[in-house]
Order: C-alpha cells, then structure tokens, then sequence
C-alpha cells in the first residue's frame, strides 16, 4: 500500500514540479531551478524505480500531462525560440537566414511595417542578431510550418512545440520496436520519455534534439532490420536536424563491415547533400560554415577541461585562448572517438551502443559549449547500455543554469566542478565495473 501512496504523490510533485519550472521560473532564478527540478527529478527516479506497478498506459498518461503541461507556455529558460520564428518567418518572405544575418535585415520594410517582427528582433539577442543562422535546412522547414498561419509568436511557439512533441511520438513508437527487436525490456523507454530534461528542454524550451533523436531512433529501426536505405535516409533527417549524428557515422563501418557500410554511407551523404540544397549553396555555405566555428573559437559555457586549459593559457600568457584551445581540443576528441569507432571489431549492437555513448561523452567532455539539452543524445543512447552516469548527468546538467544567476563566478564554478567529479566518478566506476551500481536501471 505504501508504494501505490508514494507513487500517486510522486506523481502530483513531478507534475506540480515541470508545471512551476515552464511556467514562471526565469533561468535567472537559481534557487527556484536548484529546487524545482531536484523535486520533478526525485520524482521521476521514485517513477522509474517502481514502474512495474504502474500500467503502460497510465505511463503515457503522466507522460502526455507533463508534456502538455509544456507545451502552454512561452520559454522562459531559453530565447533560442525567437530565432527560429524569425527563421521562419523571414523564409515565407522571400529571404534566405543562410544568406543574411538579422540585423541586416532590420531596416527592410517588412521588419520595420511589422510590430511582431520587431518584438522577435529584440527576443533574438545581440549574439544571434550578428549571426547567420546554425540550424540545417530540415530543421528550418519546422520553423516555415510553425510561421505559416498567424502573426502570433504565442500561437506559432505553440505550433512549433506540437510539431516537436508529433515526431517525438512517432520516434517513442519505433523506440519501443527497437527495443523489442533487441529483447530489451519496453520500459526502459521511460528512462527518456519521463525524464524532467527530455520535457523541460524539448518541449518546454522548444529545442531539436528530441526531434533529432526522434529520427535516429527511426533509422536505427531499420538498420538493424537490414533496412539500409531507408535507415540512410532518415538517418540523413537527423543530420539535417542536429548534425551532431555525423559523429556516429564511423561506428558502421565496423558493425556492417565494408559493403554495407559503403552502401549506407554513400545514401546518407547523397541525401545530406541533396537537403543541404534546399537552402544552401556555394555563395552561403561559408556563411553556415562561419556559425558553426563560432560554437569551438568563441563561446565557452559549462565546459570543463576547456576551462581548466585557458585558465592555464591565461596564467602563463595572459590571454583567454579558446580561439587556438577549442580547436585543439576538438581534435583531441576527434582523434580518440575515430579510435573508438575504428579499433577492433564491433560485432554486435550491444558493442555499438557502447562505444557510441562512450563515444558521445568523450565528446561533450573536450566541448567548450555544454547545455542541458546537449546531455539528451548521449542519454539516448545510453539506453541500450548499462551506463547510468548519462542518467546522473541529466540530473546535474541542469545546474549549469547558475551561470546566469547574479552570484559569483566562484560560486558557479564550484557548483559546476562539483556536477563534472560526481560525473566522471560514476563514469570511471562503471568502466571498471562493467556495470551500474543502480541495479534497478541495470539493461540486464
């Protein structure tokens, strides 16, 4: 009796809880992020632990109310939405965001006549109103059906949420086929599904990479059903959503060996290429090419040897190199994963999910940008595997929230260090280990 009453008042704190974080929590409120989350996160652990007594449906159920409950309100935890609106918006009107940066665009007359395309101008921010868009073409025609009925940035915020939460089912559906393919149990697709930062952050902060994940769970449906050209071309969506699954491509050579690799490889950059079309071209390309840099010579958020390594640069030059330390580091990453993916023989899926999510974690590990919602590809993956230091690291990420807080940078960094050793001792036990010390989120 006591656990049917601890999981109805889990229930109503992990709702209550993913409700008050949509609904009115600035990023700039630490203490009520710190507080919120920790609740909707305790919650969701108490769900997983005992969803053995909870029926399936009554899952989807919780699932589908706290996604709800995402979807009525604006962001108040990210501003990357006004710049998909403005995406989209200015496509319809004959501009290509490939091609112009929106502060180029601020004194044309469709800008200047319209109100609402001001008010997303001013939502943008400086850093992306300098800027050409990041975001492929695929991902860009989300933004076109958002923008395609009204002038309202409440409604088409909303449309763009619908249009996220619709693949993301259509993903859950060929998730749980995967799984069933695999014989692994169907409920560990709640492990995803139900965790606070797959909702806040997918459809509460209107970003990709559950759209993404979305496709990838779909192709790797029909890899492992033998299915290659079909898995290439929704594989290619993903790219053209996120390109973060490029990473993952050297993995199939050793699983599907030379001739079907080949095959696959060849579709999927054939349709990258093709989509890349619908938008960019030679004249734009270096314009999409120049964004993108920006994430490894400029910016730094939430990083944790990056910012022990320009610490260093600075205390012996006296200048902040992450122009020259982010490259250098991203190579470092690149050269270890292309070792992963390229060293012994990958036999089974069981060896490739592995090494994909070890993988996807050496390389957010030598990132210099680390948002909350980056940890969601390498959680995906990890339900495929014993590993449940990306399940942790859901929980801490959200913490880095307290680099827009007013407190110290001193503070932060010691709430951050304090995320990154949790993290890689939970990593380097299960490494040695060969298995999670949480037995009830054990695959086997």
């Amino acid at each position: 009796m006591y656990k049917r009453i601890l999981i109805a008042f889990s229930i109503v704190v992990f709702l209550t809880s993913i409700f008050l974080v949509n609904w009115q929590v600035d990023r700039t409120h630490f203490g009520y992020i710190f507080i919120l989350y920790t609740l909707a996160f305790s919650a969701y652990i108490t769900l997983i632990r005992y969803k053995d007594i909870l029926a399936f449906k009554h899952l989807i159920a919780i699932a589908g109310v706290a996604h709800l409950i995402s979807m009525i309100y604006e962001p108040f935890l990210s501003i990357d939405y006004y710049r998909f609106i403005w995406d989209g918006e200015i496509t319809w009107v004959g501009f290509n965001p490939f091609d112009f940066k929106p502060k180029e665009l601020l004194n044309e007359p469709f800008v200047q006549n319209s109100t609402y395309l001001l008010s997303i101008y001013d939502g943008i921010g400086e850093l992306s109103q300098a800027n050409y868009s990041v975001y492929p073409p695929v991902n860009q025609g989300y933004f076109l059906l958002a923008t395609a009925f009204t002038n309202s940035l409440a409604i088409n915020t909303f449309i763009l949420k619908l249009l996220i939460v619709i693949t993301e089912i259509f993903g859950a559906i060929y998730l749980r086929k995967l799984l069933i393919n695999l014989n692994i149990n169907t409920s560990r697709i709640w492990l995803l599904y139900l965790n606070p930062l797959w909702i806040i952050e997918c459809t509460g902060n209107v970003h990709f990479e559950g759209v993404m994940i979305s496709y990838f769970f779909i192709a790797m449906y029909f890899l492992i059903q033998k299915r290659i050209i079909y898995g290439a071309g929704l594989f290619a969506i993903a790219i053209q959503i996120k390109l973060i699954p490029l990473m993952l491509l050297p993995f199939f050579y050793r699983f599907m060996g030379l001739w079907k690799s080949a095959l696959f490889y060849t579709v999927t950059i054939s349709i990258v290429v093709v989509l890349g079309l619908l938008q960019l071209n030679l004249d734009n390309i270096e314009n999409f090419g120049n964004s993108i840099r920006l994430y490894f010579h400029v910016f730094e958020f939430n990083a944790f040897i990056l910012h022990y390594y320009i610490q260093y640069g600075i205390a012996e030059t006296g200048w902040n190199l992450t122009r020259v330390y982010g490259p250098q580091l991203s190579k470092i990453a690149i050269g270890i994963i292309l070792t992963l993916a390229l060293y012994g023989q990958i036999a089974d899926w069981k060896k490739l999910f592995n090494r994909m999510t070890i993988a996807f974690f050496i390389y957010l590990l030598f990132s210099s940008t680390i948002h909350p919602w980056y940890i969601l590809t390498i959680l995906a993956l990890s339900l495929f595997t014993n590993y449940t230091f990306p399940l942790l690291w859901s929980f801490l990420i959200f913490f880095s929230y307290v680099f827009y807080n007013d407190s110290n940078a001193f503070d932060a960094r010691m709430i951050v260090n304090i995320e990154y050793i949790l993290l890689i001792a939970l990593f380097i036990y299960e490494m040695i280990k060969k298995k999670s010390p949480f037995t009830f989120m054990r695959l086997d």
